[in-house]
Formats: C-alpha cells, sequence, structure tokens
C-alpha cells in the first residue's frame, strides 16, 4: 500500500483589511477570488475519471481484484543473515519452514513466521553463476539446480554434500542448464525442467538420482519448450511447466504425454510475459467447506501472478509493478509451503513475500523499505 501523502502544514494569515474601517482591502478581494478559483480546480480534477492503464485497455475491463488475505514481507536487500541479494529459488518444507537461495549463491532457511534461522552458500557458487532451483526430497535433503555448471545437487538442510545426480552434457541424465525442480512422492519421482544448447526439454528421475526419461524439445510447438522456467504438480500428479520464452503454461500426464496449452504473449487477463515459475495450491471456496485446486504463475516480465484453474481458465491477478506492499519487480519463483501460503521471490525487490488467502491482514515483519535493482539479468 502506498503512504498517505502527509497533510499540508498550519499557516499563518496577516490581516489584510482596515481593522478601523471594517472593510476589507483590494488585496484581500484578490485572494478570496483565487481561493474560489482554486476549489472550482480541485472539484474538476476529481470529477474527471483516471486514463485506462495498459490492462484495462486490453482486456476491456480492470484487472480483477485479489481475495481477502493476510501479507507480510521478510527480508531486505544486504549480505546479512535475513537479507537478499535477488532471492531466486524457493520452497517450503514440511515443518511450515521455507529456504530461499539468491543470487549470491546463499541459501537461508526461515521460520514459518519469517524469521531467519540459517545461512550458508554453495560452495562453487560465485556471482552470476548460481542454482536457480531447489525441491525438498522425502527424506529431508534438498535438490537444487546448480544452473550454471549443469549439474543436479543433493545437499543437506546445512548444506552437507550427499551426491551428485547428474552433470554437464545433452544426452540423457545430463543436463545444460537446469532451472527448476519439483517431487511426486507417490510415484517416487523427480521432475526437472532445462534448458540451453537447444535442449529445452523435462528429465524425470527417481528419488534416489538415477535418470528414467525426458519429454519435449525445442521450439514452439506442442510439447515443446523455449527456456522451461519451472515446474510444479497437482495432486492428480499432472506436471505444470511454465513455458518461459513461448509466453505460456503446458500441462502433462505423468509420463509426459501432453494434455493441454494455455495462455499467450500479452497483458489482458489469461496473458503472459516470460511466465518464470509456477506453484499449485488450495484456495477456499466461498461458502462451501472443500477447496479447489489453483495454479500460481509468476510473470518475469508483467510483475505480476496469474491465477489460474487446473484447466488453464484465468481467475484473477495478484499484485503490479512496483516496490509497495503487494507489489513485484521481476518474480522469479514461488512455492506453496505446508500452511497452504503462497510464498513469492520478489527478486528485483530483493524480498519474499508471503501471501494467505484464508486470513486476514497481519503486519509486516520488516519495516525496512526494499530498494529497486535495476539489474535484471538472467
Amino acid at each position: 500500500m502506498l503512504p498517505l501523502a502527509p497533510s499540508a502544514p498550519r499557516r499563518r494569515f496577516a490581516y489584510l483589511g482596515h481593522p478601523t474601517s471594517g472593510h476589507a482591502s483590494p488585496v484581500l478581494l484578490l485572494v478570496v477570488a483565487a481561493v474560489i478559483a482554486l476549489g472550482a480546480a480541485v472539484a474538476l480534477v476529481f470529477s474527471i475519471k483516471p486514463a485506462a492503464s495498459p490492462l484495462e485497455k486490453a482486456s476491456g475491463a480492470a484487472p480483477q481484484a485479489t481475495a481477502p488475505l493476510a501479507w507480510q514481507s521478510v527480508g531486505a536487500q544486504g549480505l546479512e543473515l535475513g537479507q537478499f541479494q535477488q532471492p531466486r529459488g524457493i520452497v517450503g518444507l514440511a515443518d511450515g519452514s521455507f529456504v530461499v537461495v539468491d543470487r549470491e549463491a546463499r541459501v537461508q532457511r526461515f521460520s514459518a513466521a519469517g524469521t531467519p534461522l540459517s545461512l550458508w552458500s554453495m560452495k562453487d557458487g560465485r556471482r552470476g553463476m548460481t542454482p536457480k532451483g531447489v525441491c525438498a526430497l522425502p527424506n529431508g535433503n534438498l535438490l537444487f539446480c546448480d544452473t550454471h555448471y549443469g549439474r543436479i545437487l543433493e545437499l543437506t538442510l546445512a548444506g552437507e554434500w550427499v551426491k551428485q545426480w547428474a552433470g554437464p552434457g545433452t544426452g540423457p541424465g545430463e543436463f545444460s542448464h537446469p532451472l527448476s525442480c519439483c517431487v511426486n512422492k507417490d510415484l517416487g519421482r523427480a521432475y526437472i525442467v532445462e534448458y540451453h544448447s537447444y535442449n529445452d526439454r523435462v528429465q524425470i528421475f527417481t528419488l534416489d538420482g538415477k535418470f528414467l526419461k525426458a519429454f519435449g524439445a525445442y521450439g514452439s510447438g506442442p510439447a515443446q519448450f523455449e527456456r522451461p522456467s519451472g515446474i510444479t504438480l497437482d495432486k492428480q500428479g499432472n506436471v505444470y511447466v511454465a513455458d518461459a520464452c513461448n509466453h505460456r503454461v503446458q500441462k502433462f500426464d505423468p509420463d509426459g504425454n501432453l494434455l493441454k496449452i494455455f495462455g499467450k504473449m500479452g497483458v489482458a487477463e489469461g496473458e503472459l510475459r516470460y511466465p518464470y515459475d509456477i506453484a499449485c495450491g488450495d484456495e477456499p471456496i466461498p461458502g462451501k467447506a472443500e477447496k479447489k485446486q489453483v495454479l500460481y504463475v509468476a510473470e518475469y516480465n508483467n510483475m505480476r501472478i496469474s491465477v489460474f484453474d487446473l484447466e488453464g481458465n484465468f481467475l484473477r491477478f495478484i499484485g503490479q509493478p512496483g516496490k509497495g506492499d503487494e507489489q513485484f519487480a521481476s518474480p522469479w519463483s514461488l512455492t506453496v509451503d505446508a500452511k497452504g501460503r503462497l510464498l513469492v521471490s520478489d527478486t528485483g525487490n530483493h524480498r519474499v513475500q508471503i501471501f494467505d488467502f484464508s486470513a486476514t491482514r497481519v503486519a509486516a515483519t520488516n519495516e525496512m523499505e526494499p530498494q529497486m535493482n535495476a539489474d535484471k539479468r538472467r
């Protein structure tokens, strides 16, 4: 929310009439006339309807408002515990805590309330060459997409090395630039998306790191990808891929058979610009006890979150460009935590925003106003 403008200071005015005559001077009459004219101008301004935003012009209607929610912001720009340099990958853990990796290859764990718990650095990381995706394994370890090294790494929550699942290459079970991962516990599978060297695809591994199969290829046709950047699963095991440079989402069954494509480049409802990540969560149905599954899509260039149902029907937007409450600057990743809250890596604002669509508003956990970072290099 934008801060209210401060009220105008009170002023004292000298008496401009003639105290002995009881008549106003010409100067006073001029002041009164000016005040009347100013009042008429103000009334005219408030009667004019604001110009439509680009989104309103494109869609013919104002963006749909989000549901009532609780909101909080975690972190600010910096290198200390609890601070970020462009947060990227994010994952919620079973105990309600969450883990964030930023551009400096620093991995931080936070409590469910947003309190920083620990910080460690990827040993091979350096600026611009960092892991971008992370997911949680059933054994309690973390799986990292070590993007610019072409590796998939399994590490403990404390950063201790467990093993390397895969290394660089373009063959089966090898990676060019892995970007995001997710886990199907029931099937015992990990799904990992990658791009670069015209090797854009999804690879499936067992949960102990053995390659099973791959699907997809580089391109703009059905079941093809151009920088697939995010991946998630619904409760039925269907796979959703944020196909970033094709500005769309593709839905597959657990074995990689294409089911549906939705989205196209644009700013209107249901349109996307560089969807960088996707997550599946549950939201209450008004007036009913049950909940519905929805998809949250982080749009890097539109700087907002688009919400869809599982069939690709647009539901609403969350946020808009900016650095205030519930505003975004190039959101990179998102996840749904154990409490059902939506956690967003608000990358350009160096913070994580947490949305709870089943509660009332709460205060931010960090009073520092985040700084916009103009560096949007990917």
